[in-house]
């Protein structure tokens, strides 16, 4: 556990800060910044095992251990989202045939409800019309 600022910066230099969810790959060797205690502390951390409920199971040589993702209240609530970090360099030449291929799925999905939330748009103003067409009617024959 480390909290000295200038520290922290030397370890994160060749890092960049995650989002997750994210694809890990085994292996990958993830530092973190968490809430223990109360303080927020940064860690070492250690190489990628799995995600699991809302937590990150990680290893050093034979010991593991989880890394809350979320620390939450006893009522369930999110008070803190831990940080997560990994070498700058470790996801180069990333984009396989089968990434490209799912990036392009998703954008074909999106372009899909795009112009499916437009079709929708016009409808419901197509139904706002007739609906004042129909009173008018109905406020004509009264």
């Amino acid at each position: 556990m480390i909290k000295d600022i200038s520290e922290i910066k030397k370890h994160l230099k060749e890092c960049v800060e995650i989002e997750l969810p994210y694809p890990f790959e085994k292996e990958v060797y993830i530092k973190y910044i968490t809430l223990k205690d109360k303080e927020e502390s940064f860690y070492l951390g250690g190489k990628y095992i799995r995600l699991l409920n809302d937590k990150i199971l990680l290893s050093n040589g034979g010991k593991s251990w989880t890394v809350p993702i979320n620390v939450k209240d006893k009522k369930g609530e999110i008070i803190y989202r831990s940080r997560f970090f990994v070498e700058k360099g470790f996801e180069k030449d990333k984009d396989t045939e089968e990434v490209i291929e799912l990036k392009s799925i998703i954008k074909s999905q999106q372009d899909i409800i795009d112009k499916i939330s437009n079709s929708l748009k016009i409808k419901s103003e197509e139904n706002e019309k007739m609906k004042l067409i129909l009173q008018r009617i109905r406020d004509k024959n009264i």
